[in-house]
């Protein structure tokens, strides 16, 4: 579950190689937004090449969404590829109903089939962009067995801001209900991995590190970054801190020593702790242990 995932667009080859060097655990190579209509062809081709020379850290394909008729040139990328190559799946924009990632579960299938890539290796995070698409965010999310998580487009005048008609501000507001909702959905769904949008003031670092804690707060285990700059920002906010580690490892031996005596809570460090702290302490270390 990577805490962080650095977008890189597809015509800047320069930069699809250079943000492999830097902090960023993960890393998007995108092929929508940043890609202008008529050079999407060459930002494919730009892809392909830098996949093709062996990517440092994971990648994810941010690729165009279905109704815009070019997914499967996207796709196709991944078909050439070969089985070491450092690719973790892809991302769907603006996902909104079940049947386009029922469909994109198809497409990988094949492109799986015909490449070689091991069966179901292709993960899918899909990325909500509008008010319908987190109205479905539990069905999305139940829609495939390659949805790796969910993530949210946050930024102050993305496309979620825009539909929400909301008015962003460093506190949140307008987000708290609209993040709440997703981590809601997702946990029940079974996710973990929680994905919040890019930040998009490259100055204010600051309020960065503000939209981090409150993310985190609500439930969000990491974030997608548009500069290199913020990345340390986000990896000090969504990992856990030594003394985190250490009284989860503490409370656990603790009540695993309560358990064999037959209870089911016992005190730790003034609290009384069951299995939910159990639960919580045990997500604390797994997140650790992905540093």
């Amino acid at each position: 579950m990577y805490r962080t995932l650095l977008f890189a667009p597809g015509t800047r080859p320069e930069l699809l190689t250079k943000s492999q060097l830097g902090n960023a655990d993960a890393l998007i190579f995108d092929l929508e937004d940043s890609v202008a209509l008529n050079a999407k062809d060459e930002a494919r081709q730009n892809i392909r090449q830098a996949l093709h020379a062996g990517a440092l850290k994971p990648v994810f394909l941010r690729i165009n969404h279905p109704r815009a008729g070019d997914t499967q040139a996207d796709l196709e990328i991944l078909a050439q590829l070969s089985t070491h190559t450092n690719i973790a799946g892809v991302i769907l924009p603006k996902a909104e109903l079940t049947r386009d990632l029922e469909q994109l579960d198809r497409q990988l299938g094949d492109i799986e089939s015909r490449s070689g890539l091991g069966l179901g290796s292709l993960r899918i995070l899909p990325l909500v962009e509008t008010c319908l698409g987190l109205r479905n965010t539990f069905d999305l999310a139940t829609s495939s067995p390659r949805i790796c998580g969910m993530s949210l487009a946050s930024a102050e005048q993305g496309d979620f801001m825009v539909d929400l008609g909301g008015r962003w501000t460093p506190q949140s507001l307008a987000l708290a209900y609209p993040r709440s909702k997703m981590v809601i959905d997702a946990r029940a769904s079974g996710l973990q991995w929680l994905v919040d949008g890019v930040f998009m003031n490259l100055q204010d670092l600051g309020a960065l590190r503000t939209e981090c804690l409150i993310a985190q707060e609500l439930g969000f285990i990491a974030k997608m970054a548009i500069h290199p700059t913020q990345v340390d920002i986000m990896h000090d906010v969504f990992s856990p801190s030594v003394q985190e580690v250490e009284y989860a490892k503490c409370l656990i031996e603790t009540f695993e020593e309560a358990e064999a005596r037959g209870l089911g809570a016992v005190r730790y460090r003034g609290m009384m702790v069951d299995y939910a702290n159990v639960r919580l302490a045990k997500r604390t270390l797994s997140l650790a242990q992905g540093l």
